[in-house]
């Protein structure tokens, strides 16, 4: 009788503690997607009440932390990390996503027969099954962004899904270069793709603005415009049909040539440049003298090794993994131009997965971003490292060379607005970002 008393009395304390007590099961998945987008950005969605509610939601459910871990998740939760280091970011990042976005395995079920996508189904023989998302690159595999996406991205992917999503990458070119996997996105025989600056822009014309001739100086400036622009750059790929799942780079590129040294402005002339980055690289070669020859990425190592042509513009490892670097005899390292890189799926299969893939999908790359930009500037330092060990000649301008470069090059920023890739309110909201920070952080 005892017995049966205190069970009852047990269970009545277990129903009263989950009722009373607050956690993410009390979290509606558009509260937990809000607080997601607010992490990695998105500062308008909600109030202060509501961060308030929902933070200490994901406070309580992350059990088994010490008070000092609980602490410190907290300021996690408010966005404030500038003081954290990297390890402790990924650390309170990981308790975040398995604690408020994972699916949880058991639940994977639920989602065995999404509609639209049975296409994209792979069932393995142990009964478990995956949707496979088909995507195409020009990267070869093991290189550069290509590397960190196969060692980084899609685990992580598979994970924060539960297994539920896999991305299978077509490496190298295989799937043709950025105009076609997009032509192939269309067709809808990929779903997806990683594309360079090229590709980026074809897809999105406003990337142009990243790409403008000089409109960094370095890599601060670059993150500090992608930390206030992140959200908005999403809503560009997406009213062009795309949805943006990493923002990547290529880096900064420099000018490699073979017959002549690019010492001054007027060196551009000597060479014959070819040109696979679309109208903007064109534009800009032709407003230094150049003749720029356009040609498709697969003729590119031909072109030079044949004396086509004799000059280029590159990150170092696009250098280094074509192997370009045999054949270029100098390479002058200013940063000319800087170019994002990323992977897109298309709104069409973006939209058929499940809300809660989604949501943490996209926390998930967001939140490893930067760090994956880091590590691919990393890579193609140690590119061009390996470049001038090789034998390749560096060359620069001076201070006053530059500003006469970069003289010649500004109105090309007008021009592409006026030709509308992009407004004159968002060119001028660029400039107005780079000058504040240039204002911060201008050298006493």
């Amino acid at each position: 009788m005892k017995c049966n008393n205190l069970i009852k009395l047990l269970c009545l304390c277990l129903v009263v503690f989950f009722i009373g007590s607050t956690s993410t099961f009390a979290l509606t998945l558009q509260e937990r997607a809000k607080y997601a987008r607010f992490l990695t950005g998105y500062t308008g969605e909600l109030t202060p009440q509501e961060r308030e509610k929902i933070a200490k939601a994901l406070i309580e459910s992350a059990t088994g932390l010490t008070p000092q871990e609980k602490t410190k998740y907290a300021k996690f939760l408010t966005g404030s990390t500038s003081n954290f280091t990297p390890p402790e970011r990924e650390k309170y990042s990981n308790i975040f996503i398995e604690t408020a976005l994972m699916i949880p395995p058991q639940e994977k079920a639920n989602y065995a027969n999404i509609p639209g996508v049975q296409n994209l189904k792979k069932v393995k023989p142990n009964g478990d099954f995956l949707y496979v998302v088909k995507l195409g690159t020009l990267a070869p595999e093991g290189v550069g962004w290509a590397a960190l996406i196969k060692e980084i991205v899609n685990p992580g992917i598979l994970k924060v899904t539960s297994g539920l999503i896999y991305l299978n990458w077509y490496y190298g070119g295989t799937m043709g270069d950025d105009q076609d996997i997009l032509a192939k996105m269309r067709n809808q025989q990929l779903q997806g793709g990683g594309f360079s600056g090229q590709g980026m822009l074809m897809a999105c014309p406003e990337m142009a603005l990243m790409q403008l001739p000089f409109m960094f100086e370095n890599y601060d400036e670059v993150e500090y415009v992608y930390s206030k622009l992140r959200p908005r750059i999403s809503q560009w790929f997406e009213k062009h049909g795309y949805h943006l799942v990493l923002l990547a780079e290529q880096d900064f590129d420099q000018v490699y040539s073979t017959k002549f040294p690019i010492r001054t402005p007027d060196d551009f002339k000597n060479s014959r440049f070819l040109t696979w980055y679309g109208l903007l690289e064109e534009r800009v070669l032709k407003s230094v003298g150049a003749s720029p020859l356009p040609i498709r990425v697969p003729e590119v190592a031909a072109s030079i090794r044949t004396g086509v042509c004799d000059a280029f513009i590159s990150p170092s490892i696009w250098a280094v993994g074509t192997q370009m670097y045999t054949v270029m005899k100098y390479l002058n390292p200013m940063h000319i131009r800087y170019s994002p890189a990323g992977g897109v799926i298309t709104m069409q299969t973006w939209n058929l997965l499940p809300e809660e893939a989604k949501v943490a999908i996209d926390y998930f790359v967001t939140s490893i971003e930067k760090d994956f930009r880091r590590q691919v500037r990393e890579s193609n330092e140690k590119c061009l490292k390996a470049m001038y060990k090789y034998g390749m000649k560096e060359v620069k301008m001076t201070p006053a060379e530059i500003d006469l470069l970069k003289k010649r090059l500004m109105p090309v920023w007008d021009e592409f607005a006026e030709k509308g890739y992009y407004t004159k309110a968002d060119l001028a909201e660029f400039k107005a970002l780079l000058a504040e920070y240039r204002a911060k952080n201008k050298k006493k």
